[in-house]
């Protein structure tokens, strides 16, 4: 099968809509179908040779200098869409990109698959405009492209697909499927000695970590907040980069934990091995992913979480058997409980290994691939 891959978010922009597009992307390669990546032109950047990617004129905006856009359709179709035979559109966002992909399924006559990866209502505080404003024509335009465009919808977990019923999506058209979490590579003992080393870990001190992307709907500041509950040598781990880092680092200066955070910056997923293998315990206070798919790489390596009660990462944990689930207010707290009790945090560690509820790539891939069949049976 001909699929292509329309996106906002691919390679060097690193979070969780592009590894599941690169996922996806290789995935189907292996299983035999032709998958073609469309992107926002990166400048500077050159495509590797692993997926065939087509990339598309591209503008960056002052306020978010790291994410390229695509332009307009109403300027025209773009080279890199020119002489592109697709059986499938597949479109990750429902802006740019996806008013590129809903013109090209409609020019070809193909169905348009989206996958509804983001609450966009979390983030209309990044737009210029009054809330109401910006919510208000956010749900009518997330209804239409869903609703109506599409022939089928993805979403990667049941809490987001319930965003879109309240909207006035058909719950027919929508299909769970979490993002696929790749097998784990060995760790060596020296990787970890040297994660301990570069973020200044004491043996034997507790480690919470957490992986993400550092802004203002990620809730960090509850991280900040529990602190004061835990030990005194333990150490919070922020693993990521985003709008919000200077302001966070600035806060922890403020209320005089400086020294019990650490910020690592970005680290590159094949490098997060050894940080998850040097932490205690993984702190999840996010209420806006609507999957989370870091914390189900943390739970494959064998971290017990405590997660925040919102969003779909819930859905992908256990509670009392590999992690808590809290209120954001008492994650603080219950982290502090599963660190004293030593038996129970060994018992999540290892139930964590063994969770039924993170599904390999392939089983992602082969899953999706059933939706485009639906999808082009309609």
């Amino acid at each position: 099968m001909r699929v292509g891959l329309f996106t906002e978010s691919y390679e060097p922009v690193i979070n969780g809509v592009s590894t599941s597009v690169k996922t996806l992307a290789l995935e189907l390669l292996a299983e035999g179908h032709e998958p073609t990546v469309l992107a926002p032109r990166y400048p500077g950047y050159a495509d590797s040779s692993e997926v065939p990617v087509r990339r598309l004129p591209s503008w960056v905006s002052p306020w978010n200098p790291q994410n390229p856009f695509a332009h307009s359709p109403l300027l025209g179709q773009p080279m890199a869409l020119r002489n592109l035979p697709l059986d499938v559109v597949h479109s990750q966002q429902p802006f740019g990109m996806g008013q590129h992909a809903r013109a090209m399924a409609r020019q070809l006559g193909v169905p348009l698959v989206s996958t509804f990866h983001t609450l966009y209502h979390e983030y209309t505080h990044y737009v210029p405009l009054p809330s109401a404003v910006s919510r208000w024509w956010l749900s009518r335009h997330l209804r239409l492209y869903y609703g109506h465009e599409c022939a089928q919808v993805i979403v990667p977990s049941q809490a987001t697909g319930d965003v879109l019923i309240r909207l006035g999506v058909p719950e027919s058209k929508l299909t769970v499927v979490p993002t696929g979490i790749p097998a784990l590579r060995p760790v060596l003992p020296t990787e970890i000695a040297g994660v301990r080393e570069r973020y200044r870990l004491t043996e034997g001190a507790p480690v919470l970590l957490y992986v993400g992307r550092l802004a203002r709907e990620k809730n960090i500041e509850c991280l900040f907040d529990g602190l004061r509950h835990w030990p005194a040598d333990a150490v919070l781990l922020l693993v990521g980069g985003g709008p919000a880092l200077n302001d966070l680092k600035a806060e922890a200066e403020t209320r005089g934990i400086a020294d019990r955070v650490r910020f690592a910056g970005f680290v590159p997923r094949p490098d997060l091995p050894p940080i998850f293998a040097a932490a205690t315990l993984f702190v999840f206070p996010s209420v806006t992913d609507t999957q989370g798919v870091v914390l189900s790489e943390a739970q494959s390596n064998g971290l017990p979480c405590v997660v925040a009660n919102g969003g779909g990462a819930p859905e992908f944990v256990r509670d009392g058997i590999d992690a808590l689930i809290v209120p954001p207010s008492e994650l603080g707290q219950a982290a502090a409980a599963l660190l004293k009790d030593t038996e129970r945090l060994k018992a999540f560690a290892c139930a964590a290994r063994q969770s039924p509820l993170h599904p390999t790539p392939t089983e992602m891939a082969r899953r999706i691939v059933a939706v485009y069949e639906a999808a082009r049976s309609c």
